[in-house]
């Protein structure tokens, strides 16, 4: 397994991760796309609770991927997560709190209660309670294709509380990521983030139905300009074929590969140079006079050389008959 060794942890997360969230950076690009909705459909399959979020709009290049209705512009700060109750101007400036001991709690019916024990002679009366959700609510961040968490755009930095303490699972291909997340899974010497993607999802034990798979197929060729880039290799095409052997379809080629051979170079350099139809050439034929008179004489042919005689022998015109004197 190729990222085996990169999915210790994430391994040990996924099975109890209920609430997960797939995050595409601004200005994604097919592959990056591709890929991500490959995920979000793989998690959907198994039964998890996936959200999938890009900043951008969808492209009308973009539209025929499978999953590409569920992505979401924006997402909630306020979506689940852990809840801080802030009780304003009770803190000293040392961050202590002079007028409380200490604070229970306990349940009572379907209520909570909080109990602030008080000094003697101290006053405890906050100035306002103002409750606050930290962390998203999501077990497991997904960020596809993104160098930063910053190229999510406001996905990230309108709801950076959303991000916090929560494991992010960093996936990408280019040099200059900063190996944000927790699980960190970069691949500089691949072709396409697509590719990526068919061996982690197999790397994690799931595998890929027909959408997901057509979704790689399209992301791979886009990525590689129809598999002409120089990173395309023999695990390339074994990307290709799990996903042609898990029912995706091939995308049809837009712009046909052209000969990059320079078929000229066979061309004579003198530029006087005309091609010219070939010359029909009449064959000559000899009369046998012609022969008769081209043979050499008697006298001027080498000694011991055979003579043709030029008169025919009449014993050649008559027919012959063979007679055998066995029978059969």
């Amino acid at each position: 397994m190729k990222y085996d060794s990169y999915l210790t942890e994430l391994k040990t997360l996924l099975p109890t991760a209920k609430s997960i969230l797939i995050a595409i950076p601004s200005g994604a690009s097919i592959d990056k796309l591709a890929s991500a909705l490959s995920l979000f459909l793989t998690f959907e399959a198994a039964g998890k609770q996936v959200n999938i979020v890009c900043d951008d709009n969808i492209k009308v290049s973009q539209a025929h991927l499978f999953g590409v209705d569920h992505v979401q512009k924006t997402l909630s700060s306020t979506e689940g997560g852990n809840l801080t109750l802030t009780l304003e101007g009770v803190a000293a400036s040392d961050n202590t709190v002079p007028a409380l001991e200490k604070l229970d709690w306990y349940a009572e019916n379907s209520n909570l209660n909080l109990v602030f024990h008080v000094l003697s002679g101290q006053t405890f009366q906050p100035a306002r309670i103002v409750p606050r959700s930290q962390g998203s609510g999501f077990n497991l961040i997904f960020i596809i294709g993104a160098v930063n968490l910053n190229a999510l755009g406001n996905i990230y930095l309108q709801n950076q509380n959303a991000f916090s303490g929560t494991h992010i699972v960093n996936i990408d291909t280019q040099a200059a990521n900063t190996s944000f997340g927790q699980t960190n899974i970069l691949d500089l010497q691949t072709a396409s983030l697509s590719e990526v993607l068919t061996n982690l999802i197999s790397d994690l034990g799931y595998l890929l139905d027909a959408d997901s798979a057509s979704n790689l197929l399209v992301g791979i060729f886009d990525s590689t300009n129809n598999l002409s880039d120089p990173k395309v290799n023999a695990e390339s095409y074994m990307a290709i074929a799990n996903c042609l052997k898990s029912g995706g379809k091939k995308p049809s080629l837009t712009q046909p590969q052209q000969s990059s051979y320079d078929w000229n170079a066979l061309a004579p350099k003198d530029s006087s140079y005309v091609q010219q139809s070939p010359i029909n050439v009449e064959p000559q034929v000899q009369s046998v006079s012609d022969l008769q008179a081209n043979q050499p004489s008697p006298e001027e042919r080498p000694a011991g050389e055979g003579i043709i005689s030029e008169t025919v022998e009449p014993e050649w015109l008559t027919p012959k008959i063979f007679k055998g004197t066995s029978l059969g």
